[in-house]
């Protein structure tokens, strides 16, 4: 026990700890005596409680680092360290080793990309950034990432907790989403059909990618409309009753998602659909229509400060890094619970039964064959609609169950079982199908694609963080010419400067100045970056020993 009267400076790991004695009613002597506080100081922790948990849930693995770090300021040049963790983390998820030198040198680019002139990426620098993300230099091994992990989910669980009870939200009120692929023509190896012709896209795993977003609240009540990325703008299947689908129907070069597409449902689709839910189905008053919409670090989603409506009532807020596939509630039995369904779907539309006979044993394959070339992406994306439709709202409220309440969820695919799927095939005269077949074909696109961001993408996130009000900012700006009002400036600070009744504005035009100033460099140099980032590919390549895409060695 530590003796109180002397002044003491408590790291995170121990705040945290305040915070979790605070919530289990222990006394505030109680708490005093253990960590040696004040009670100015204990009043202080509970009172920035919420600064505290978000602070901790940013950094790259929460805990670790978290006993040195008695702060929680952030970078002086926020956009510069914003891009180069954003880059890292992308290096990081691929595998990429990153050293010290290589976070330099990324920093030194970004800066001079903002503008950041100033900018230096000394040595200094790299250990507050290093420190500011709890990025070691030591390698950390399966076990501790694991622990870590598991630490990590508590402060999460205690900051939604807080949320739920502050806002007075109701299980309806707390959602969330996730983005998975679909290889929707796909279907298990060695089916008759592939006899019948070589060229089925059942012979090879077909990868004929779509992306689909999910989301539902934690009672199972509102499920949204899903969202489906193809490539095609307009399918010819679809393309003359796109805005009649079941679905919200996208197109994307990359098959994936973008942090304007997922900006636009948030606000397009996201936020309407659930006040008219809350209005409509629930009966809420105005004033009460609320919600929490709970995301995973995903390169997609925008930051949560720019995930926010007008009235501030619906909002998001992010899992820590490397903790979903624990909690998250979509990864927890909904997918796939989805994915099952749209399989079997699948299946009873590509496949013929019959009874059993000669002549209908010759014929079936042939008739299974055309069949599966006339399955296009409508059906799929009818499939996958009413597949989401009839996911059972004990399977999400289950799925949930780990996150609110420490409880394993419970899977429940009774009749969607891989034997199940082996037995549809039988009965349509596959038996050359195994089960390693099926469970391969079922659990080949649950690794949802991420496409790598070039560093060009990632300036161009990071300078448009600051969302749609800074936007329309620059939009309006735009109508200005900058030098022009350099100069009508300068005029009116002169004529200020020489008129003792309105000296009390010169500061206030100065700072206006100094302001304009630095609006112009900012627009030059972010008028240069994708001059200054392109002819450097092959120099950054060669720089962070990345393997060749060639196959001569020149």
């Amino acid at each position: 026990m530590n003796k109180r009267g002397k002044y003491t400076t408590l790291n995170l790991e121990e705040k945290m700890k305040v915070l979790s004695r605070i919530e289990s009613g222990h006394s505030l002597k109680s708490v005093m005596d253990e960590f040696g506080i004040s009670k100015s100081t204990f009043y202080d922790i509970k009172k920035n409680k919420k600064l505290i948990l978000d602070f901790v849930l940013k950094q790259d693995m929460p805990l670790i680092g978290a006993e040195k770090r008695k702060r929680t300021t952030g970078a002086k040049y926020g956009d510069v360290d914003d891009a180069v963790y954003m880059w890292y983390q992308q290096k990081r998820s691929a595998g990429v080793p990153v050293r010290g030198v290589e976070l330099q040198a990324a920093a030194e680019r970004f800066a001079q990309c903002f503008g950041r002139t100033d900018f230096k990426a000394s040595t200094g620098w790299l250990f507050r950034f290093r420190n500011r993300h709890a990025i070691g230099n030591r390698k950390v091994c399966g076990e501790q990432i694991l622990s870590s992990v598991s630490e990590n989910v508590e402060p999460f669980r205690q900051k939604l907790s807080m949320i739920i009870k502050e806002e007075k939200l109701c299980l309806a009120q707390v959602y969330n989403e996730d983005e998975t692929d679909l290889f929707w023509k796909s279907m298990p190896e060695n089916i008759q059909a592939n006899k019948k012709d070589i060229c089925m896209p059942g012979r090879k795993i077909n990868k004929e990618r779509l992306s689909a977003l999910l989301c539902t609240n934690a009672d199972g009540t509102h499920k949204l409309k899903s969202i489906i990325i193809g490539k095609s703008k307009q399918p010819g299947s679809i393309k003359d009753n796109i805005n009649a689908l079941p679905v919200i129907y996208k197109s994307s070069k990359d098959v994936w998602f973008t942090r304007e597409s997922f900006s636009e449902w948030f606000f397009q689709n996201f936020i309407p659909e659930v006040r008219d839910f809350q209005l409509n189905v629930l009966r809420l008053d105005e004033k009460d229509v609320k919600a929490v919409l709970l995301l995973d670090n995903s390169p997609a989603h925008p930051s949560a400060e720019s995930l926010i409506s007008n009235d501030g009532r619906i909002k998001c807020i992010f899992f820590p890094p490397n903790t979903t596939s624990f909690i998250q509630p979509m990864n927890q039995g909904v997918i796939l619970s989805c994915k099952r369904l749209y399989r079997w779907k699948q299946l009873e539309e590509s496949l013929v039964i019959f009874d059993e006979s000669d002549e209908e044993q010759e014929i079936r394959g042939e008739k299974t064959v055309g069949k599966i070339k006339a399955y296009d992406i409508k059906n799929a994306i009818f499939n996958w609609a009413k597949s989401w439709e009839e996911v059972k709202q004990i399977t999400i409220a289950n799925a949930w169950e780990n996150l609110l309440y420490k409880k394993e969820p419970e899977y429940n695919i009774q009749g969607l079982e891989n034997g199940d799927y082996r037995e549809i095939l039988e009965r349509c005269g596959d038996l050359e199908t195994n089960l390693d077949d099926v469970r391969v074909w079922l659990t080949e696109d649950n690794e949802a694609h991420h496409p790598t961001k070039t560093e060009e993408d990632v300036t161009r996130e990071v300078t448009q963080e600051g969302g749609v009000v800074e936007e329309e900012a620059e939009q309006h700006s735009a109508k200005f010419k900058l030098s022009s009002v350099q100069e009508n400036l300068d005029c009116l600070l002169d004529f200020v400067d020489a008129t003792p009744e309105f000296q009390r504005f010169y500061f206030t035009l100065k700072e206006m100045q100094q302001e304009l100033i630095k609006k112009q460099s900012q627009r030059k140099a972010h008028s240069k970056i994708g001059n200054f980032l392109k002819p450097r590919v092959h120099n950054i390549k060669d720089s962070f020993n990345l393997p060749s895409t060639s196959g001569s060695n020149n």
